[in-house]
């Protein structure tokens, strides 16, 4: 009988020391990675690049996306890139 209840308080005090072993363990790794807050300014700076970006990247799109006349002279024009494809496509056909 004596025996039943030693493994039965080992048990219990095994999964409770693993229990807090493993909130230790968390807490550290919490405490060791927390991401740091960044500074107002720094903020400001990443949206205005974030915004930059954004802008750069809607001129892209749109330049790939329109007409244009290049080179009048040349008869150089910029067509939209599908277009471009198709006509491309049809060339080697």
């Amino acid at each position: 009988m004596k025996q039943t209840a030693f493994n039965t308080n080992n048990t219990l005090f095994t999964f409770i020391g693993a229990i807090g072993a493993i909130l230790i363990f968390a807490l550290i790794i919490f405490v060791a990675y927390l991401p740091n807050r960044s500074d107002p300014a720094d903020q400001a700076v990443r949206e205005k690049r974030q915004i930059d970006a954004d802008a750069v990247r809607a001129e892209g799109v749109a330049k790939l996306n329109r007409y244009e006349l290049i080179d009048k002279d040349l008869g150089i024009v910029r067509i939209p890139i599908d277009k471009a494809k198709s006509l491309t496509l049809q060339a080697y056909k």
